[in-house]
């Protein structure tokens, strides 16, 4: 198969990443690509979905992985797993990767292992410049489920149509469900029996970087990998509460000057020059003049170190850095981007974030230690509702009317071509009852 008609299967199935902003996967396929690293780390509490995913389908991910690399031309895959967790791998699977250009690399339990500039240093020992990507260094960053999405491609003529979906936290009982995409998580709950809501709130990601649900209108996409449910006191929900007129008050009155917020940072200390409490103190005290330490904020994976662990006033470097960059974003201003890393830092070892050093201090104990069953029974909602936009880049533009009659798996929506998006398909059988810029609602037939 031809690389280019593989990127155009890619993306006719609606395939991005699955657990992060969801960057279209045919973008990423590219014949300069000499490393296929699979990111398994799974660095956030409470986040189970690779680690069901590669217990029961490893098979299926090195089955891919062999396909991928022929097609591109890459010399080597590497799997880049907790050492904690290679008891998921199936020992038969890894023993007949022995000779092959597919190998799993041990990385340690420390936060955020699954950022792709730590990721890909961990294991490769490259560094993606500033402001670069993955295949800068050679390296194309692919997550789990989304090497599964591209097995079901080919083995099952499926798009995306369905997510693997961790619901955890403040829960008697934390499972894995695969959920219809555009399924209301309202109705996902009430499905799952999640019905004591109330004084809570539900985070959809990860405690450390996930955004609070709306639990009226969001709805699972493409990218959701865990729904975390949380008392409404509970300051991991608290801290998404806060103005930002507020955080920014509180830093410029607290801050101390300590600068152990640019100490602690993870990019920092591989060498980036992001320094954290730049960006702090020039954000809460207007200091508009001081531009170079605004545009250091597009360095900014948003991890929260600088928030969680390393700031003793309690502040909150992460929102600050976070609204910066994205008010610069908006505004169209970038850091110049493509500076080499010249030196890892000497301390870089010692400030490392173990990852029960960062459950302990977010306050996740309690909510840690159950086991998450798999449960794989079958969701039918009365509708879903296809969002337009649930991947980075133009939003697809719908395809059918109101009134139409459409199948699992049609195509509902796509992105013009020569403009970065992807497909999106009905996750049900049904008709369309709403077209709109934003969503494509689809409801089932009686």
């Amino acid at each position: 198969m031809k690389l280019s008609e593989l990127q155009k299967l890619i993306f006719d199935a609606g395939i991005v990443g699955a657990g992060g902003a969801g960057f279209p996967t045919n973008k990423k396929l590219s014949d300069k690509t000499e490393i296929i690293l699979v990111n398994a780390a799974e660095c956030e509490p409470l986040m189970m979905v690779d680690h069901h995913i590669f217990q029961k389908h490893l098979h299926l991910i090195v089955e891919i992985l062999n396909m991928l690399l022929d097609t591109m031309g890459a010399k080597e895959a590497i799997i880049g797993i907790k050492s904690k967790n290679r008891y998921l791998l199936n020992p038969e699977v890894v023993a007949n990767m022995e000779g092959t250009r597919i190998s799993v690399k041990d990385i340690p339990d420390i936060y955020p292992a699954g950022d792709e500039v730590i990721l890909t240093y961990e294991t490769t020992g490259r560094i993606i410049p500033e402001g670069g990507i993955p295949l800068d260094v050679g390296v194309m960053v692919c997550n789990t489920e989304t090497l599964f999405n591209i097995w079901k491609l080919f083995n099952e003529d499926t798009p995306v149509v369905e997510k693997y979906v961790t619901i955890g936290g403040d829960t008697d009982r934390d499972i894995t469900v695969k959920v219809p995409v555009g399924m209301k998580i309202s109705d996902l709950m009430t499905a799952c029996g999640y019905t004591d809501l109330e004084g809570k709130r539900i985070i959809n990601g990860g405690p450390m970087m996930g955004k609070l649900v709306d639990i009226e209108n969001d709805v699972v996409t493409k990218t959701t990998k865990g729904l975390l449910i949380f008392p409404e006191e509970h300051e991991v929900i608290q801290k998404r509460l806060r103005p930002m007129s507020l955080t920014l008050k509180r830093a410029s009155a607290a801050c101390c000057y300590c600068h152990m917020c640019t100490d602690m940072c993870p990019r920092h200390l591989l060498g980036y020059d992001l320094e954290v409490h730049k960006i702090l103190r020039t954000a809460s005290h207007s200091e508009v003049t001081n531009v170079d330490s605004f545009l250091q904020a597009s360095l900014c994976c948003g991890c929260g170190v600088c928030s969680v662990i390393a700031c003793q006033q309690m502040l909150d470097p992460q929102n600050i850095a976070m609204e910066v960059k994205g008010q610069l974003a908006k505004l169209g201003y970038r850091r110049p981007s493509g500076r080499k890393v010249e030196k890892v830092s000497e301390n870089r070892e010692g400030r490392l974030v173990p990852s029960n050093v960062l459950a302990e201090r977010l306050g996740l104990r309690r909510f840690m230690g159950k086991t998450v069953t798999r449960d794989m029974r079958t969701f039918n909602p009365d509708k879903v509702y296809i969002l337009t936009r649930q991947h980075v880049g133009a939003p697809a533009v719908p395809t059918v009317e109101v009134g139409a009659t459409v199948k699992r798996g049609d195509v509902v929506a796509v992105t013009p071509e020569n403009m970065l998006g992807t497909t999106m398909h009905a996750s049900i059988d049904g008709r369309v009852v709403e077209v709109t810029n934003e969503s494509v609602v689809i409801e089932r037939l009686k």
